[in-house]
């Protein structure tokens, strides 16, 4: 079952439950992941080659299917999109006085983060990136450029990008 095909499940779940903030909640990354497979096609689109291209006594269409189904590497790149963001508005609400838009947003984010897979913690994190810095051959916070770059093509998806820049920036000083 995909990602969408669960959160249509579970969206006719909420709305039975009367649990409105899910329902909203799991409206809001229906509407996200639509508007990421309209990109897509979009994308498609804008790809195909224009009619100049084509020879004058050829006829020219160009067939691009609208309902293209997003991955579900995609889907879950867009969700965790939507998680970031939430936690960037929780944390601007804090920094604004706003506790209860604050709680507001950190639910939301919980709620979607049940649809992702599970992140990896500080304790799993820590050991794999020092292999993986010391595998790249890094010596100091400088090379923190060369580093980041690699560490989030091999941890996407498995744990936080801040989380990884961090771990990053203490296991390089402690290089030094």
């Amino acid at each position: 079952m995909t990602i969408q095909e669960q959160l249509q499940q579970d969206l006719k779940a909420a709305m039975r439950a009367g649990e409105k903030q899910r329902v909203d909640v799991i409206r809001m990354a229906l509407a996200a992941l639509k508007n990421a497979q309209m990109a897509m096609v979009k994308q498609a689109f804008d790809a195909a080659p224009p009619p100049e291209a084509a020879d004058a006594d050829q006829d020219y269409t160009v067939t691009i299917d609208r309902n293209m189904a997003l991955s579900e590497a995609a889907m879950q790149e867009t969700l965790s999109k939507e998680v970031k963001r939430r936690r960037d508005a929780a944390e601007l609400y804090h920094k604004g006085g706003r506790e209860d838009l604050v709680q507001q947003e950190e639910a939301e984010a919980v709620i979607l983060e049940s649809y992702l897979p599970r992140q990896m913690t500080i304790e799993e994190l820590r050991p794999l990136l020092t292999t993986a810095i010391a595998d790249l051959g890094a010596a100091s916070i400088a090379d923190m450029g060369k580093v980041m770059p690699a560490l989030m093509q091999q941890f996407k998806g498995r744990a936080d990008g801040r989380v990884i820049s961090q771990l990053a920036r203490e296991i390089l000083n402690q290089k030094n």
